[in-house]
């Protein structure tokens, strides 16, 4: 089989092709082909209208000359909300009757999912019914973060944990490959059934080009402008979503905390989510309004240009910590999930314990109160990070596995 030959199907509910063509994310699709291994490529996102899509049909996007992108939905009939279980079988019915044919069509090879979840059962469906082998992504923690604040992977269509492991456990249980990003989430992955073929594989494949250029070379950014903020104020910054399980809320808490301590300090939150509503009540509440500023979702190309600016509080992110790490931002995270793998106190950032907003807090000051540390600090994130995002290192060991997997001759 020749790099000309290879075809993927790969399931994904992270983002609708209109959210990633809106934040300029296009490299998450792009990184599919892994670096030219896959020819072609078929993007599935089962559930589209649920992440915001505005069709109830089944639609196939043209995203490059070498993939495309289906995207499911939820509902595709006209009927009542109380028969919404029977639409919802229907139409993802239709859906994995389609993709059986697309893969036996096609001669797609391999069926790969970014989640042991909803994406991970669509795979495993595909696999029962084409006999193509399954790969099976995990990129987080989640009895980790359930333990600790009762949030769920996927509260829209698992109501309890309980449902969700026993999912997890079905899907990572039948899976050829079992792919992680982090020791912490190969753990996770083992401890809910994983016992096939697994690898690490760092997930900083997925870093969009303009956030590896170096910080000094970015040019000045737009946002603080403005926003009325003063460049250079101290900034503390938190990135990703608004969403409950993200933490974003400690986030504020924290720059809150610290403003009081240094008024000449600036909070701003960069993304969007359900928690909006409740982000902004909270800087009320806390005194807070007009020195805690949200600004928006924002592109990747001016997120590269404000981040060097800033200091990074990470409650619970991902890729957004990565990123964060290239603009040389020195980090003050949580305990949590991967990240303590990947901040080292005083030399890239701060570990502090989960939930402790005070203790963040307290960590951001001390960087902001030592330029030369901040300075430091900033040197080694960038290094760090630019070693979790080799390229040539990543693709290497992700080859060496697909080879073996389906049987090639090593490139």
């Amino acid at each position: 089989m020749t790099a000309g030959e290879r075809r993927l199907l790969y399931i994904d509910m992270a983002y609708t092709v209109d959210s990633v063509r809106q934040r300029q994310h296009g490299h998450f699709f792009d990184a599919r082909h892994s670096n030219g291994y896959f020819r072609r490529v078929w993007g599935v996102h089962p559930l589209a209208d649920i992440a915001g899509k505005n069709s109830h049909a089944i639609e196939t996007i043209s995203w490059s000359e070498d993939q495309t992108i289906i995207e499911g939905v939820a509902e595709s009939l006209p009927l009542p909300r109380f028969l919404l279980p029977a639409n919802f079988l229907w139409s993802q019915g239709r859906l994995l009757a389609r993709l059986k044919r697309l893969i036996l069509d096609e001669c797609i090879d391999v069926v790969s999912t970014s989640d042991p979840y909803y994406s991970g059962l669509v795979g495993l469906a595909l696999k029962k019914l084409t006999g193509r082998p399954l790969i099976v992504s995990v990129f987080g923690n989640y009895d980790e973060l359930h333990a600790a604040t009762g949030a769920l992977a996927m509260p829209r269509l698992f109501r309890f944990h309980a449902v969700e492991r026993r999912v997890a456990r079905m899907v990572l249980g039948r899976a050829d490959l079992v792919i992680t990003q982090n020791d912490n989430n190969m753990a996770a992955a083992k401890a809910n059934g994983a016992r096939g073929r697994t690898v690490i594989i760092p997930a900083a494949k997925h870093v969009g080009p303009i956030h590896l250029v170096a910080p000094q070379k970015r040019g000045a950014p737009a946002t603080l402008r403005k926003l009325g903020v003063d460049a250079g104020a101290p900034l503390l910054i938190y990135v990703g979503r608004f969403l409950a399980l993200k933490h974003p809320d400690d986030a504020v808490r924290a720059m809150a905390e610290v403003i009081r301590q240094r008024p000449d300090s600036r909070g701003l939150l960069a993304g969007a989510g359900p928690m909006q509503s409740e982000l902004e009540a909270l800087i009320e509440e806390l005194g807070m309004t007009g020195r805690i500023q949200l600004t928006g979702q924002l592109d990747q190309d001016e997120l590269s240009r404000l981040l060097p600016h800033c200091i990074t509080l990470s409650p619970l992110t991902g890729m957004a910590l990565m990123e964060s790490a290239l603009a040389g931002s020195p980090m003050v995270v949580f305990d949590r999930d991967w990240q303590a793998d990947f901040v080292e106190d005083e030399l890239n950032g701060y570990v502090v314990p989960f939930r402790d907003h005070r203790a963040m807090a307290d960590r951001a000051l001390k960087i902001i109160t030592n330029d030369a540390a901040r300075r430091r600090m900033g040197r080694a994130a960038r290094g760090r990070a630019l070693e979790y995002a080799d390229r040539d290192r990543i693709y290497t060991i992700e080859h060496s596995e697909l080879d073996q997997l389906l049987g090639c001759a090593p490139r």
